[in-house]
């Protein structure tokens, strides 16, 4: 068969193996990776149903937990937790349980106001005459008052004449009088605050920054706790100052955000109160990064509501549906009615959420509840998983091992059927060459009975040559099926190995000569090594015949005895094609030939080094070579020393 199409044969064949191994593994993974699709999507279904269920318990218990709420409204309310107050309006009145809840309030209450009229002569005095010693006298006879109103007016116009004159310490002495008066305001402001703030005024001006601290502290603990029945314009003026002096931030506190909920809904049941208020309900109020739930009742004289803040809808109504939560393995967080802002903490959103309305399920927020992360469904379905990608897996280096091990064993065995083709090539031709020496001259001598004695010596001489290269191949060629097959006997004998080569050189050295090659021997005696003679003699035969055949002519061949570490070296050089990087693994293989052999046409059978190698290691030796491409080769044989051999 021709190259080419054997070539195209074994890559169609390596093809239709690799093509019988791969479709079958394709569909079984496409297979695998479908099953675990559905195997996913059953998971996701599986957990979108728990946590729908989820979400119809949690409606249901937060729906429990508002109606039982509504006792904070009714004629006899029960304590109110902390984070939400009850609030009634009434026509112009609004009433807050409990009051210190809240900053602010949208009416404050009526408190009793000093008489102007009492201090008309000390104004006078202040105004007019801009007399403020005398003022100052006027005033503090007024502050001796029983009355607490003419004390509280008399002391806050002392505290300002005194500040006006220069004299501080007494305007903070009479400022800190008129802090001890309670439920008198001037113009809705309690006076105690008024004097509070005044001190603060004074203690500023004096950059007396240590006591200025200190009462801004207090007055904004006050203004805080709801100590003061304040509008939130009144609240905020003060409250400002406060923050300025402690150099506090202006976030917004829950008593600040709770006064301005109270704020909103007072508004909005103003504005809507002619059209008419459902008579109980429950919705959102949105007050700047918060939002309350607010939940109502209305009676024909008032509207009373309870107002939540998110700290108290997660302790007292979501903390209630932790135990669903963890029945379920679900976690969950309420929006506003919008679904756009959290009320308390937002559930853990997950691909599969279940949202329940504001308009579906009657509650004031959208419930939004979300599967735990991972989901108890999610270990079976993983570990299932995982049993069949391992399948999978398994399969697929088992088929992938299968598949390497054929197409290796079939490249193998294709390899051997083209080296043996070769092989069969590459004889055929070492016999015809010879053959066809001896069939010229047994016809020359037949064909001419009256050759001289000279011409038939040289024809008999040729057919001799003939005759012992072919008796040297078939030697060859059986002695290696022998080794191959563990049946060749060596004869080993204690002998020195340079008698060995430099007959083997002489030897060799007229056929060397005949091909323009001059072999070089150097060494000297090297010990004695136990070697089969025949055998070894092969083996540097074998080497000298590949120097001359890769070797240009004329070149020299270089051959060395030498003994080193206690082994004895034979080597041979010479200065031909040398030998290729990639192909110096392969050149002991049998039937293998060489780029350049094959390239150039030169003869051979590919069995000299692989018989070399055989021999060397029957002799307990090693071969080594080194050989670069246009440089050369030296190919050394590496024997060990007999024990008893003598020193070199």
């Amino acid at each position: 068969m021709f190259p080419k199409a054997r070539a195209r044969l074994e890559r169609r064949l390596v093809a239709l193996i690799v093509a019988i191994t791969v479709v079958p593994l394709a569909i079984l993974v496409w297979l695998g990776w479908r099953l675990i699709q559905q195997d996913r999507l059953l998971e996701q279904q599986q957990v979108q149903q728990r946590v729908e269920h989820a979400a119809d318990l949690l409606v249901a218990a937060l729906q429990r937990a508002l109606a039982d709420a509504d006792r904070y409204l009714g004629p006899r309310p029960d304590p109110l937790p902390d984070g939400a107050v009850v609030v009634t309006f009434r026509h112009q009145e609004v009433e807050i349980v409990p009051v210190d809840r809240v900053a602010f309030v949208p009416i404050p209450h009526a408190l009793p106001e000093p008489p102007t009229a009492a201090f008309a002569s000390g104004e006078a005095l202040e105004f007019r005459q801009r007399d403020l010693t005398a003022a100052s006298s006027s005033y503090s006879e007024l502050a001796k008052s029983g009355d607490p109103r003419i004390r509280a007016g008399a002391l806050l116009r002392l505290g300002r004449t005194l500040a006006n004159a220069g004299r501080t310490e007494e305007a903070l002495a009479a400022y800190a009088r008129l802090r001890d008066i309670d439920g008198v305001a001037v113009d809705t402001v309690p006076v105690d605050l008024i004097a509070r703030y005044a001190r603060c005024r004074l203690l500023e001006e004096l950059h007396r920054a240590v006591e200025l601290r200190a009462e801004a502290d207090d007055l904004g603990q006050r203004l805080r706790s709801g100590r003061w029945s304040l509008t939130r314009s009144i609240y905020t003026l003060y409250a400002s100052d406060v923050a300025r002096w402690l150099g506090a931030s202006g976030t917004a506190l829950e008593a600040e955000t709770l006064g301005d909920a109270v704020d909103a809904l007072w508004q909005g049941w103003r504005s809507s109160k002619t059209d008419g208020e459902p008579a109980a309900g429950r919705k959102t109020v949105d007050v700047e990064d918060r939002t309350f739930t607010v939940s109502w009742q209305v009676s024909p004289d008032a509207y009373r509501a309870l107002v939540a803040t998110p700290r108290f809808v997660e302790s007292q109504w979501l903390t209630a549906l932790e135990s669903i939560g963890q029945d379920q393995h679900t976690s969950f967080g309420l929006r506003d009615a919008t679904g756009k802002r959290s009320v308390g903490p937002a559930a853990v959103t997950t691909s599969v959420p279940a949202l329940r309305s504001a308009a579906d399920s009657g509650l004031p927020w959208t419930i939004v509840a979300s599967s735990v992360q991972p989901a108890p469904e999610h270990r079976e379905f993983q570990l299932r998983q995982r049993l069949l990608i391992a399948g999978l897996i398994v399969v697929l280096a088992m088929a992938a091992v299968a598949g390497y091990a054929i197409v290796r064993a079939v490249g193998r065995e294709l390899a051997v059927v083209r080296l043996q083709s070769d092989f069969v090539a590459a004889v055929s031709h070492e016999f015809r060459t010879p053959l066809t020496a001896l069939r010229q001259f047994t016809d020359m001598l037949r064909d001419n009975r009256n050759l001289d004695d000279a011409h038939r010596q040289i024809a008999y001489d040729a057919q001799s040559r003939a005759t012992d290269r072919l008796t040297r191949l078939v030697e060859s060629l059986l002695d290696f099926g022998r080794m191959e097959a563990g049946a060749r006997s060596y004869h080993f004998e204690l002998r020195d190995c340079a008698d060995l080569v430099r007959r083997v050189v002489e030897e060799f050295q007229s056929d060397a000569n005949a091909t323009g090659h001059a072999i070089s021997l150097q060494g000297h005696p090297t010990g004695l090594v136990e070697i089969d003679d025949e055998a070894m003699s092969r083996a540097v035969r074998n080497l000298l015949d590949n120097a001359v055949k890769y070797s240009p002519q004329p070149s020299p061949i270089e051959v060395g005895l030498d003994r080193q570490n206690g082994h004895v070296t034979i080597s041979v050089r010479d200065y031909g094609l040398g030998i290729s990087p990639h192909e110096k693994a392969h050149i002991f293989t049998k039937f293998h030939r060489g780029d350049q052999a094959r390239l150039k046409g030169i003869k051979g059978t590919g069995i000299g080094l692989a018989m070399v190698q055989e021999i060397v290691h029957a002799h307990r030796g090693r071969v080594e070579v080194t050989s670069e491409p246009g440089q050369g080769s030296l190919f050394t044989l590496v024997l060990p020393v007999a024990e008893s051999g003598d020193p070199a």
